[in-house]
């Protein structure tokens, strides 16, 4: 039988294996409200600009049927929906994402919503290490970010482009983006570039703040003012958590302020399946 490009079949093992996330996820945040939101969903025309969800069709009235492409956006969409709510609000879920280029991945992720810096950040990083920790995994490596930077310095998507894809071709040491592809390593990336782009000393002290809090993590903390996040949403520090047995992040995320109510929040996930191959 043909099996379309992207399609998956997870066998027995693997399938054990997310099984096993899911199980520890709900022993360890079971301080946390678990929530399982719709997979197919409905926007109207303003919110799928906005958004840019995987689309598969449109209805009699307009609107249109889309996957669940991102666990925070669906959230956000169900937090509107309750007349009410107390705050902070902890939440964690489990499940499969879509994407036309992907189709299908499951993540493990938890959010915070009213709580602000650094006790947010704090708290998603280091619960999210005790959650790869639990599952087996040592020598993780913590890299932090901030958007507040990156958004100010980068002018248009081809440098945004040329961040995601540590690109230093054509570029002189005068260049902006030359030296936020420079300045990653220990803290003293933090204060070389704060001395060559004074106005953003405030953010460099937030990174080193939050660096010095996640010391406990038994992690390495190390920082990347180049890091980008593909979600426009990401106001403040993002970070990604990576094994070195995986090229590519094994989880991922920041704080998101003004998506929801204007409320400050902060959440991460993780990526099941780049996990699938080091359980």
């Amino acid at each position: 039988m043909f099996i379309p490009e992207g399609e998956r079949f997870f066998n027995f093992e693997d399938s054990k294996k997310l099984k096993e996330t899911f199980v520890k996820a709900c022993q360890l945040f079971e301080d946390y409200n678990f929530t399982q939101l719709p997979t197919l969903e409905v926007y109207d025309l303003q919110d799928a600009k906005l958004y840019n969800p995987f689309l598969i069709g449109t209805q009699s009235d307009g609107s249109y049927l889309a996957l669940r492409s991102d666990w925070t956006i669906s959230l956000t969409r169900f937090l509107n929906s309750l007349k009410k709510f107390d705050m902070p609000l902890k939440v964690f879920y489990w499940g499969p994402v879509f994407s036309p280029m992907d189709l299908e991945k499951f993540q493990m992720g938890i959010e915070i919503i009213g709580v602000g810096f650094p006790e947010g950040e704090y708290e998603v990083i280091s619960r999210l290490v005790e959650y790869l920790f639990s599952l087996g995994l040592k020598d993780l490596s913590i890299i932090l970010g901030h958007m507040g930077i990156v958004k100010k310095l980068c002018k248009s998507e081809e440098d945004k482009e040329r961040l995601r894809k540590k690109s230093f071709f054509g570029l002189k040491e005068g260049d902006y983006l030359y030296h936020l592809l420079r300045a990653y390593g220990e803290s003293e990336v933090l204060d070389e570039f704060s001395k060559t782009f004074t106005e953003f000393s405030a953010e460099c002290e937030e990174l080193k703040q939050l660096g010095e809090l996640l010391k406990d993590c038994k992690a390495r903390v190390l920082y990347d003012l180049s890091e980008i996040r593909k979600q426009e949403y990401y106001t403040g520090i993002v970070f990604e958590i990576f094994h070195p047995e995986v090229g590519y992040p094994i989880a991922g995320g920041g704080r998101y302020d003004n998506l929801f109510l204007q409320s400050k929040a902060v959440g991460g996930a993780v990526y099941l399946e780049a996990l699938l191959e080091i359980l």
